[in-house]
């Protein structure tokens, strides 16, 4: 293959979809873009990338006993590590400022209690990576929003008819999921995967708010996403069901996450546990005036090289 015929395939290769990426919520259990501070003891059952800083006691990586995970950061913080008690249950926490630990207690078979805390060894290349997520998260927090297979809403009950198996969206106003009493229940038909859309900027739980009725079960907490895609401020009050995509809010909880999150930062107690949500959205298509100035400038190579072998 000549030159020529070389530029114009990957003309053609770039006419065709993007590969669709894994969402990062299907591998983090925790991530935030920036602090992690709790009240008292969090404890993340499964990998955690930490943007800010980490000031907390508590236990990661609970439920990650795959031999996998053995020799790996699990727990990464970009900034510093201030914690009282820290626990790591499996592998390493990395970070890339400073630390001053309290009592820690490394309990990996073979690992030195002092051993499991240690530098990153390229802050900067997660950095990098964090800010990848955020654009990731970002991008598929704005194709949930857009979601055209929508549920209705009525009354504290969440429900679609129709025959979607895929994905299936609702749309609710932050002062309404969190009004006063209310007892939501959720029922999404047949599809496998369901999205939440939640507007409002400063949205908080008045204590009476909950997701106890039916459709919010052990079985179902994986395959629910509260995309929050507005919220700076966001408190979820004792206990929340399903994961929480929140990347631009200050997320506040004084219990546990049954699901996985994904925000700004996180200030509270409780568990996050080990559900995730591993839809990918379908991938972009690169743009058409991408695809033409590639076609152009390869045609008009083509053209040069004749003209050139006519001289």
């Amino acid at each position: 293959m000549n030159f020529y015929s070389k530029l114009l395939a990957i003309a053609g290769v770039a006419a065709m979809p993007m590969m669709a990426l894994a969402t990062p919520m299907s591998d983090y259990n925790l991530m935030l873009f920036g602090d992690l501070n709790t009240t008292s003891n969090v404890k993340v059952y499964g990998k955690a990338l930490i943007g800010g800083n980490l000031n907390s006691s508590g236990e990661f990586g609970s439920h990650l006993t795959d031999a996998s995970f053995n020799a790996t950061n699990n727990v990464e913080v970009i900034g510093n590590v201030s914690s009282p008690n820290l626990t790591i249950q499996n592998g390493y926490l990395g970070y890339g400022g400073s630390k001053s630990i309290g009592n820690l207690n490394c309990n990996e078979a073979g690992l030195a209690q002092n051993a499991c805390v240690r530098a990153l060894d390229n802050t900067g290349a997660v950095a990098a990576q964090l800010a990848d997520f955020y654009n990731v998260l970002d991008a598929e927090s704005a194709y949930y929003r857009d979601f055209a297979l929508t549920g209705d809403v009525t009354g504290t009950t969440l429900s679609y008819s129709g025959f979607a198996a895929d994905l299936v969206a609702f749309n609710i106003a932050g002062s309404d999921l969190f009004a006063m009493n209310s007892n939501w229940q959720l029922n999404f038909g047949n599809a496998a995967k369901v999205v939440i859309n939640v507007s409002g900027a400063n949205l908080s739980n008045p204590g009476s708010v909950n997701l106890s009725g039916s459709g919010f079960t052990s079985s179902t907490y994986s395959n629910i996403l509260w995309n929050f895609y507005d919220a700076t401020s966001l408190n979820l009050g004792n206990g929340w069901k399903g994961n929480v995509m929140a990347i631009d809010a200050d997320v506040r909880i004084m219990n546990d996450i049954d699901g996985s999150l994904a925000a700004k930062s996180y200030t509270g107690a409780g568990q996050i546990h080990h559900y995730y949500w591993d839809f990918t959205p379908p991938a972009t298509e690169v743009p058409e005036s991408s695809i033409l100035m590639l076609m152009l400038a390869g045609l008009g190579l083509i053209g040069l090289g004749r003209l050139r072998r006519r001289g």
